[in-house]
């Protein structure tokens, strides 16, 4: 039993019936009832404000968070635009480079091209002249042929005259030699 109804029960000079205890403890329970809901009230009361003050820090914090992705986004967007333009401005670069060598590659192959020419031409100058040296050492030969052919002839001749007198002389001594032991 609680405090309130000891302190009564002794100053009581009335004995307690069961409804009275029964009444008692519904006034008890009834006051705990009040106290436990203005409790929860207050704890209710509490919590809304701290809802309410975290609600509060949320929406500040989501706008700081907006604000901050909306200077984000707008950074970005000058950032994408200076990438733009420096894509355009390197790709004109390049434009001009590629030009440029091209220009410089036509020019080298013109210069190339002259002296392709121009060897070509010493080529056949070259040629013309070793085909003339040629032609007249071929001549040379020719004449060379031509003088060995003629002293050719001439040993010929003086070969069969050699032969001659040979075969006439070898007559001569085998019709002495004939003579000297046939006779």
């Amino acid at each position: 039993m609680p405090d309130t109804q000891s302190k009564e029960q002794t100053s009581r000079i009335i004995p307690m019936t069961a409804d009275d205890l029964i009444l008692m403890r519904l006034e008890y329970l009834h006051g705990e009832f009040r106290e436990s809901r203005k409790d929860l009230s207050d704890r209710m009361t509490r919590l809304e404000t701290q809802l309410n003050n975290t609600r509060k820090d949320l929406i500040d914090r989501m706008d700081r968070l907006e604000n901050r992705q909306d200077k984000l986004e707008a950074r970005m967007d000058k950032l994408d635009a200076k990438v733009d333009a420096l894509d355009k401005k390197f790709d004109a670069k390049i434009d001009g480079t590629r030009k440029e060598l091209s220009d410089r590659m036509d020019k080298v192959d013109a210069k190339i091209d002259g002296l392709d020419k121009k060897v070509d031409a010493k080529i056949d100058t070259a040629r013309k002249e070793l085909n003339d040296r040629i032609d007249k050492q071929d001549a040379k030969i020719d004449k060379l042929a031509d003088k060995i052919d003629a002293l050719a002839g001439k040993i010929d001749s003086a070969m069969n005259h050699g032969q001659i007198i040979t075969v006439s002389a070898i007559s001569i001594a085998v019709g002495v030699l004939y003579a000297v032991f046939f006779k």
